[in-house]
């Protein structure tokens, strides 16, 4: 089976290279695939996927980015093409997920609409919305609407810097978004699944300040579902409602009353901290899903 693997880089980042790897393992021929040289086509009714001009030609395939900062029209010129590919080819996870997840607010709705628990959290464009924000919840965390890895996450402390952060974003044209500060526990959880299905979890416990991303340095810590039955349904329910086939759901418990929340769902979730951590093999998981899920 020849199994595509989507990415932007001009070289397979590790993510993708790990997929190469267990596609080979696993015994069949991975072919590393740049989002922007795909074209699509409309023709008398018929869709067709090139590369290169070249006719896009296989079995299935895992989409790892469309690209950090497109433009709103590249982002969808790209998410169109897995859109075109997908009515041919078998594809994880789906340009509905993507869209679904890659807006955090979108995502959330659907998550509350859904019954799970998530941070109280507000977007807007007026600074003064901002401002109360902050004053009524005395911290609260600016993220970008459309980001990964913690980056672009700032804590704010003060309601005036959120008026000022709120007006400067909004001379920029981009709105404001902004979640309570829960008080963790010194770690988040980071809960994988792939097919419905937990294969693995970590803690991701702080090493300085307060994010929580591998990224950002923390260090990750093997868990299971015996540490954390009602967490690990959570992470279930969210991939489930998302309509992710793989993603890496990151949870965090209030310290001082015990609830948790879905902070994120990931469409293109990383894995090396989940593998050191845990000793998994995450691209197999997935490569052996999506053939699994082409042979239906």
């Amino acid at each position: 089976m020849k199994i595509g693997i989507i990415h932007y880089r001009s070289t397979p980042p590790w993510s993708a290279q790990d997929l190469i790897r267990a596609t080979s393992e696993l015994g069949h021929t991975p072919v590393y695939m740049k989002i922007q040289e795909l074209d699509a086509e409309i023709n008398r009714g018929e869709i067709r996927v090139y590369s290169r001009r070249n006719n896009v030609e296989v079995d299935a395939a895992v989409v790892r980015s469309l690209g950090l900062t497109p433009s709103l029209e590249l982002f969808f010129k790209r998410l169109g093409i897995i859109e075109a590919l997908e009515h041919s080819t078998c594809i994880i996870n789906s340009s509905r997920a993507i869209i679904d997840t890659r807006d955090k607010w979108r995502s959330l709705l659907r998550l509350v609409f859904n019954g799970i628990p998530v941070p109280t959290t507000i977007m807007t464009e007026n600074p003064f919305m901002a401002k109360g924000f902050v004053d009524k919840h005395g911290k609260a965390v600016f993220k970008p609407l459309i980001g990964s890895l913690g980056l672009g996450s700032t804590l704010i402390p003060d309601p005036d810097l959120a008026y000022h952060i709120s007006r400067s974003l909004l001379s920029l044209r981009l709105p404001s978004y902004l979640q309570e500060y829960i008080e963790k526990p010194g770690y988040d959880l980071r809960i994988f699944i792939v097919g419905g299905e937990v294969i693995g979890a970590m803690k991701r416990v702080v090493s300085s300040g307060w994010k929580t991303n591998i990224a950002q340095g923390a260090r990750g810590i093997r868990v299971s579902e015996k540490d954390y039955p009602d967490e690990f349904e959570t992470a279930i329910k969210t991939a489930e409602v998302l309509g992710l086939d793989y993603t890496g759901v990151d949870i965090i418990i209030d310290k001082n009353t015990g609830k948790h929340y879905v902070i994120e769902a990931n469409a293109f979730p990383l894995w090396r901290g989940l593998k050191e951590a845990t000793g998994i093999d995450p691209a197999k998981s997935i490569i052996s899903y999506l053939v699994e899920k082409t042979r239906r």
